[in-house]
């Protein structure tokens, strides 16, 4: 039996908290592969676990993953009808409003995360890898600008790079899919003065290129084109892959058309916006990419992370960590009167 927890944290005085989901493999006492699924501005970790439907993976594949939160975008947020109070972003370099405006440490908090995790149960610290969407992708990206020693692979969905560079300490396998279309991280960047400050999708792609010393130019795969009178009639996605890269690292964007800001293969926000989970501009269409993608972006993005690892174990070791089964429930000794877990709400 699988089993989601919230746990908190705080950093910088700030009082933080992250969703883990166990898969039933937990209960070998084996260590597992840690995937960070991040949500996208102006949502949470609870919206991001039900919107990604990751935890089914997780389950079928033997890895952790867990959903940290942002911090709080706005002074004064919109309730939203599922995330209530609850809307939070990341510091992921110039976009989104107070994490960047007040310097969160948005890096450091993530490394935390996978420290508090591997204090509750095995992980394969050489298998850390991070995904997000949106905001979140953009943070995936900053992780494994500024964190690469704990990012073994990074793939992100709607978010490009935010940062005018990046210096990475090793080559990190990279996959992102963009939607040329998308209304909200766009895919010509924003307008700026500064060229360096546009953040374009391809400007950000080319930055993976050069660090991770890849062909500069890419190889387009086959489309997939949507089937007619489907849902993704109209809809097509092209792979796009820079390689060789050095040490067998991978760069691919796949290039996505006309579905707005979606997670390819999500089963969510469709049909009527008063029925979506998310709404806003470009949510309400689905990208079926049944072939090259694996049914799902889930299981894609899973497909490119086991293939990848860390050189060496990170200075945290996972191995001395108490086995913290699916179905156990224990309070933390190290931060007393406070029961971190806490069975998600079915």
């Amino acid at each position: 039996m699988s089993s989601s927890y919230v746990f908190p944290i705080t950093l910088d005085g700030l009082a933080r908290s992250y969703r883990l989901h166990i898969p039933p493999a937990a209960a070998s006492g084996k260590p597992l592969p840690l995937v960070l699924n991040l949500h996208g501005a102006t949502q949470n970790a609870q919206l991001e676990e039900i919107t990604s439907g990751m935890d089914p993976t997780a389950d079928h594949e033997a890895f952790l993953v867990t959903y940290p939160n942002g911090t709080r975008i706005s002074k004064v947020p919109t309730p939203d009808s599922v995330a209530k109070q609850a809307r939070y972003g990341w510091n992921a370099g110039k976009s989104c409003g107070l994490p960047v405006a007040r310097l969160i440490d948005d890096v450091g908090f993530l490394l935390k995360v996978i420290s508090d995790v591997a204090s509750l149960t095995p992980v394969d610290l050489r298998r850390n890898h991070v995904t997000g969407i949106s905001n979140g992708g953009m943070m995936a990206c900053a992780m494994a600008g500024e964190g690469s020693n704990h990012a073994a692979a990074i793939s992100s969905v709607a978010g490009q790079v935010e940062l005018p560079s990046i210096r990475p300490t090793r080559l990190v396998p990279t996959t992102e899919s963009h939607n040329v279309n998308d209304p909200i991280a766009m895919w010509n960047g924003v307008p700026n003065r500064d060229p360096r400050l546009r953040f374009s999708v391809i400007e950000g792609i080319d930055l993976w290129v050069r660090s991770d010393g890849c062909r500069p130019s890419p190889h387009d795969g086959t489309t997939i084109v949507g089937a007619p009178d489907s849902i993704s009639a109209g809809e097509w996605a092209t792979r796009v892959a820079h390689t060789p890269c050095r040490s067998g690292v991978e760069v691919v964007l796949w290039r996505l058309t006309r579905s707005g800001q979606v997670r390819p293969g999500s089963t969510l926000n469709t049909g009527p916006p008063s029925r979506r989970i998310l709404a806003g501009p470009g949510r309400g269409t689905l990208l079926l990419l049944l072939l090259l993608l694996v049914v799902d972006a889930d299981d894609a993005i899973w497909q490119f992370f086991r293939r990848c690892s860390l050189p060496s174990p990170s200075t945290t070791h996972a191995h001395s960590a108490p086995v913290l089964h699916a179905s156990q429930s224990r309070p933390r000794s190290d931060r007393p009167g406070v029961n971190p877990m806490r069975r998600r709400p079915s």
